[in-house]
């Protein structure tokens, strides 16, 4: 994939200037330090969305993923299950939400929108029937260490965030199945035709990208220290967000030509742009509102020029060309 500056790398980049002008703390060594802390998780969720994202499929269910692994992990270690056999049963659940959804959407052949609607509301249930309005805290230091949060001075979260990143640029680079997940996301027509079997790998961009998900919420109860049932719920907003400023309109609506013009680095300078700006606005003491607000005009500034390219007068130019 081509490596260029592009509007995604011009908005954080003015975003970055407009705050440091507002309070020059924003580029400080703690605070710096404490951004990435706190994005660590959404770094590791976005990997999971952009997997199957770019594999031509949605995830609406992937925050409430993250709240029922999260409860399940947090239920777990309050009731003294061994830390190691927690965090297996967690990322196990996580595979096994990936596993529905896509055996729902590449076996049943529905919607993948529809699909992680109604799995999103089933997840939802099923944490709040794990946690029964319980709040679960006082994990051990295993857990608290993962983030930083106790006797660490090299966090585990730093070192997970930075596999993730690099699994996901290996795998699109250098293995099949990522190559294949690609080819799928571009036409997914030509992939049948050859033979290629796009269900197999529908599947594996699900479970694959839960895997991340459930690693997420396993660096959300460390960094906050407590699992609560709602902990996840709004993130998907965020991934989708994170998703249009990466690539505007193409990578929600099928667009094979604009898509191959996607950084996979976008999805991770799109989920920093909403750190930058829910951060920015923090520090500069701002009403919460004016970062929904900011969020979403920045949102619209990606996806609009998108958008004539998927207008019927420009798809009947470029069949006749």
């Amino acid at each position: 994939m081509r490596r260029k500056c592009n509007s995604t790398q011009v908005i954080l980049l003015i975003l970055v200037a407009v705050f440091t002008v507002l309070n020059p703390n924003f580029l400080s060594p703690f605070n710096l330090y404490n951004f990435l802390m706190q994005n660590e998780y959404r770094i590791v969720m976005i990997t999971g969305l952009a997997i199957i994202m770019l594999g031509g499929e949605i995830d609406l269910s992937l925050g409430y993923q993250i709240s029922l692994v999260g409860i399940l992990i947090g239920k777990l270690l309050t009731a003294d299950v061994p830390v190691p056999i927690c965090i297996l049963i967690g990322l196990a659940a996580g595979c096994c939400c990936g596993l529905l959804n896509g055996f729902l959407i590449a076996g049943l052949n529905l919607s993948s929108v529809i699909v992680t609607l109604i799995t999103q509301k089933l997840f939802q249930g099923i944490s709040y029937l794990l946690s029964k309005g319980m709040t679960y805290s006082d994990f051990p230091e295993p857990i608290m260490s993962i983030s930083g949060m106790k006797g660490s001075t090299m966090p585990a979260g730093h070192i997970i965030m930075i596999l993730s990143i690099l699994f996901l640029e290996g795998m699109f680079c250098f293995t099949i199945l990522g190559k294949n997940i690609l080819s799928m996301g571009y036409d997914e027509q030509v992939l049948r035709q050859n033979g290629i079997p796009v269900g197999k790998y529908k599947l594996s961009a699900y479970i694959l990208g839960s895997f991340f998900f459930a690693v997420a919420a396993l660096l959300l109860i460390s960094r906050q220290g407590l699992a609560v049932s709602n902990m996840g719920n709004g993130l998907e907003v965020d991934g989708m967000f994170a998703v249009c400023i990466a690539g505007g309109a193409s990578l929600i609506l099928k667009n094979s030509e604009v898509k191959r013009r996607v950084p996979i680095s976008n999805f991770y300078l799109g989920i920093l742009v909403i750190a930058v700006i829910e951060n920015g606005m923090q520090l500069s003491g701002s009403i919460q509102y004016y970062q929904y607000v900011i969020t979403s005009v920045v949102v619209l500034y990606s996806v609009i020029p998108t958008l004539p390219a998927f207008l019927p007068k420009n798809q009947e130019k470029k069949q006749k060309n």
